[in-house]
């Protein structure tokens, strides 16, 4: 078989655009689709809000409530990306249409660029709604990071969990579904060394060389500086920002290998008699 890299990163509009109104349709026309967009994301932000104000009254440290709310909101865009990603591939899977959809000439990066824009939409809803509920409940008003602040963590926290999402897709096509919990696991699985409650230097020191790996720390850790000194840390971040657009290319040419081999191996047609 004669595979071309630039076949699968080629993008056309109409092609985009096709993929964004069958996701579009697959959203509106299911209940859970909907729901999963603020239920999981309240109830983490409901859980951190309460703990956080209960903390604050118990201790003099300043600050608490907000690392902790701030830390449920912005959490929730990073987790939303990565399960959308994996959500929206997996679909093809249950339904039985992966074969169809990659014997159609749509390539990898049409079809995740059309994810990206799907998830950005259900990211933004989440994200807002769960901004005016900590203001509401909280009292927390997240704008007053400042828009660079909140544009440098969502672009990482989004560009992140596509990666991850593309990561555990590639898995799911070279290993196939049996592993497919790894869509809703691997997200809890880094954020225990994302920092995103307590800070860097609060862990210990194997954690610590894991931890500084992940973009999502850096996006944290300057979370917390700007509650604390209303300022933007941008040397890491802006570290973390191109490592996570190497990963990004990293991931996407992951993928293109494990849909390579399954093509060799046959395993789009297994997949559909699965």
């Amino acid at each position: 078989m004669r595979y071309h890299l630039s076949q699968d990163f080629t993008c056309t509009a109409p092609a985009v655009w096709g993929l964004v109104y069958k996701f579009t349709c697959i959203c509106y026309r299911s209940l859970d689709r909907i729901f999963d967009i603020v239920y999981w994301p309240v109830i983490s932000l409901l859980l951190w809000g309460f703990t956080s104000r209960f903390v604050s009254t118990t201790s003099s440290s300043s600050g608490i409530m907000e690392f902790f709310v701030g830390g449920a909101v912005l959490w929730s865009l990073f987790w939303r990306a990565q399960a959308d990603v994996c959500t929206f591939i997996l679909e093809d899977f249950w339904s039985r249409n992966i074969y169809n959809l990659f014997a159609s000439p749509v390539t990898p990066l049409e079809l995740f660029c059309a994810i990206g824009l799907i998830g950005l939409v259900r990211c933004l809803l989440s994200f807002v709604f769960l901004g005016l509920l900590a203001w509401f409940l909280y009292a927390f008003n997240i704008l007053l990071l400042g828009g660079t602040a909140i544009a440098v963590f969502t672009t990482v926290l989004l560009l992140f969990g596509w990666v991850v999402g593309i990561v555990i897709s590639a898995l799911i096509f070279r290993f196939g579904l049996r592993i497919q919990v790894l869509a809703w696991s691997v997200g809890f699985i880094i954020q225990p060394f994302s920092c995103v409650f307590y800070p860097l230097a609060s862990m210990p020191r194997w954690v610590q060389v894991i931890a500084v790996t992940l973009p999502t720390t850096h996006v944290f850790e300057g979370l917390r500086h700007a509650i604390a000194t209303g300022e933007l840390a941008v040397r890491p971040l802006v570290i973390a920002l191109g490592l996570t657009c190497g990963l990004l290319i990293a991931a996407l040419l992951f993928f293109q290998y494990a849909l390579l081999q399954a093509k060799k191996r046959g395993l789009l047609t297994r997949f559909e008699m699965a």
